[in-house]
């Protein structure tokens, strides 16, 4: 009879076997609740609001195959839900394409999708949930960030290093949102669009970073990007083949909704007023 191992021998003593479950369970927490293709490559960052940032990623940014809105945070509960998620940051996992993009042209990207001196949440958004975040994933990711920071001083000597509140964080576990956050500026583009202007964001960023600038990383990125072999290739976006973003709304589809069902109310309301008021005169009459 062939012998049994030695390490399945020993599997038989309980508190191996307890270390092997917790081992188990502790891979089962870092990893990431959402899939990218093998071939592609992935970033969390925090960036407030995640519908502005999946936008702004999907639609703008070279080499994203996908933005995924979620929730990520090194003390976070599991399982967080938009209702209850103590801890983590609203945050996207950019899926992208590392023979178009590279995790450098990301974090240049992300900064000037920023406003880099709030650290108390992004634009019209406060509090933890919407705290600024640029995470890595190892050492060498760590170096990238760390130099494009650098990069972003330089290329503003204005701005001081302590007035920066976006901090540079080891990447944890991310939890996917729930599937109505998903892709909320395709599904719900006047809601969006209404909240996205009345927030300040576009406004802000423009004076932060100027507007040549702003407009430049939004649509052109200089016609160029560089991927991960170091190569420069030619800048693709908007590989969801998003349509063309609307004008904002002038209110959301609720409001839109709430005054109609009030003008309707008034209507019936002057109409049953008029009826009383022909029956008063026709019973007066007779």
């Amino acid at each position: 009879m062939t012998p049994t191992p030695q390490l399945f021998r020993s599997a038989s003593h309980p508190l191996l076997l307890l270390l092997l479950l917790l081992l188990a369970a502790a891979l089962l927490v870092k990893g990431d609740d959402y899939s990218i293709d093998p071939n592609h490559k992935s970033l969390l960052i925090a960036a407030g609001c995640f519908w502005c940032a999946e936008q702004a990623f999907e639609q703008y940014a070279p080499g994203v195959v996908e933005a995924v809105s979620g929730y990520a945070g090194a003390e976070g509960i599991a399982n967080p839900t938009y209702r209850n998620h103590p801890g983590h940051h609203e945050v996207i996992l950019i899926e992208y394409n590392p023979n178009l993009t590279s995790y450098e042209v990301m974090v240049e990207y992300a900064w000037r999708n920023l406003d880099p001196f709030d650290g108390g949440g992004q634009f019209c958004d406060r509090g933890f949930s919407y705290y600024p975040a640029i995470f890595y994933a190892n050492e060498e990711e760590r170096d990238i960030a760390e130099r494009v920071k650098a990069e972003v001083l330089q290329t503003n000597p204005s701005w001081n290093e302590a007035d920066l509140a976006v901090p540079l964080l080891e990447r944890p576990k991310f939890w996917t949102a729930e599937g109505y956050h998903q892709n909320y500026y395709l599904t719900n583009p006047r809601n969006y669009g209404f909240y996205k202007e009345r927030c300040g964001r576009t406004k802000r960023l423009k004076t932060v970073w100027g507007e040549d600038e702003y407009l430049c990383y939004l649509q052109c990125f200089n016609g160029t990007s560089v991927n991960e072999a170091g190569d420069e290739v030619e800048a693709a976006a908007n590989l969801k083949n998003a349509p063309e973003e609307s004008a904002p709304a002038l209110m959301p589809a609720y409001a839109v909704v709430i005054l109609s069902l009030a003008a309707a109310l008034v209507g019936c309301t002057l109409l049953w007023c008029v009826y009383r008021q022909m029956r008063s005169k026709k019973e007066q009459s007779s």
